[in-house]
């Protein structure tokens, strides 16, 4: 698929999304302030607000799941604090399976750039990876880059060092993996988000960044920034496949983002093999799969106990890094 289908694939999939919120509404008065409305068979919590990437993957699944099973899967945001709130309400709720956290790298920085409540290895439990994605190496328009050399070599003859967006979460942490590279300082830019970030480095304000996949096309397609290397462990998916992996000249060095599902700690073995099983056929669903790949990832169908190894690893790698880091947690 190329980046213009892509693109509108994914605005198809958002505009589907507000749809579904909708109808969530109609199905459960509540979500429009009615008073004593029947609670809900099933709820995904997302720790982000409305209409965001995490949001529009909830509601693509909530549909999924009523065509699966027949009822409604609510779609419960709780931003705020960096996805804590979000991940604590999961924490505290029921271990019965009938409530679900859409978790990602948040989940992994919280614990490790600030206190939380809850520890996310001990607190919650995996049931699903649904995918993992690395991360894009992308400079501003003006810089006279093309290449990776060129980066090295402009950062290692910049004496105050390049500037690095760094959003709120695990994409800050690329900007330390970036100066440990270039053996050069590397200034981090704090961004509470993304979108910010990237409205910096298209205007100029910032040298370099990590971006998602789909925030990155269209400013590339539009050459408002330029794309110059992957930050994951394989090519991803169109017009960037070709690109260089960082991998192959540091090895070790990656910027993945991953997203799963989890449960409440204490729910039972029983109940998370049910809920893998029914969430494997939900991902499969061929609308969700052209929803991952406008996200510029694939659904990877891997089960509890690699979701989990993930979060370690992810964890372990913010632990080294963290002392370093010069963006701070909201």
């Amino acid at each position: 698929m190329n980046g213009n289908r892509m693109r509108t694939a994914w605005s198809g999939l958002r505009r589907s999304a507000g749809l579904a919120l909708m109808a969530a509404a109609a199905l459960w008065p509540g979500l429009s302030g009615a008073q004593g409305a029947v609670a809900p068979q099933a709820r995904i919590i997302v720790p982000t607000p409305a209409g965001g990437p995490l949001d529009v993957l909830a509601r693509a699944m909530a549909l999924a799941w009523h065509r699966l099973k027949g009822e409604t899967l609510l779609v419960d945001n709780r931003p705020g604090a960096g996805g804590a709130i979000g991940t604590e309400a999961a924490v505290r709720a029921a271990a019965d399976g009938r409530t679900l956290l859409l978790g990602s790298g948040f989940l992994a920085t919280n614990s490790v750039l600030s206190k939380t409540p809850f520890d996310p290895q001990a607190d919650l439990r995996p049931v699903l990876e649904l995918s993992q994605a690395g991360m894009l190496l992308a400079v501003r328009r003006e810089l006279p880059v093309t290449t990776l050399d060129e980066l090295v070599e402009l950062a290692r003859r910049t004496p105050q060092g390049l500037n690095c967006g760094a959003p709120t979460g695990d994409l800050s942490f690329g900007c330390e993996q970036m100066r440990e590279a270039f053996g050069a300082p590397v200034v981090a830019i704090p961004y509470p988000g993304l979108a910010p970030a990237m409205n910096a480095l298209s205007g100029g304000q910032v040298d370099f960044l990590f971006s998602t996949y789909d925030a990155a096309l269209p400013l590339a397609e539009g050459k408002r920034i330029r794309v110059i290397a992957h930050a994951g462990t394989s090519p991803t998916l169109p017009p960037f496949d070709t690109l260089p992996l960082l991998k192959d000249r540091w090895p070790g060095l990656d910027v993945v983002g991953f997203i799963g599902i989890f449960v409440p700690a204490k729910t039972p073995d029983e109940v998370v093999a049910a809920l893998h099983r029914d969430l494997l056929v939900l991902m499969r669903d061929p609308q969700m799969a052209e929803l991952m790949r406008a996200r510029g990832s694939q659904f990877v169908s891997a089960g509890p106990e690699k979701l989990g190894q993930t979060l370690a690893e992810r964890m372990a790698l913010y632990r080294r890094l963290a002392p370093r880091l010069a963006a701070k947690a909201p």
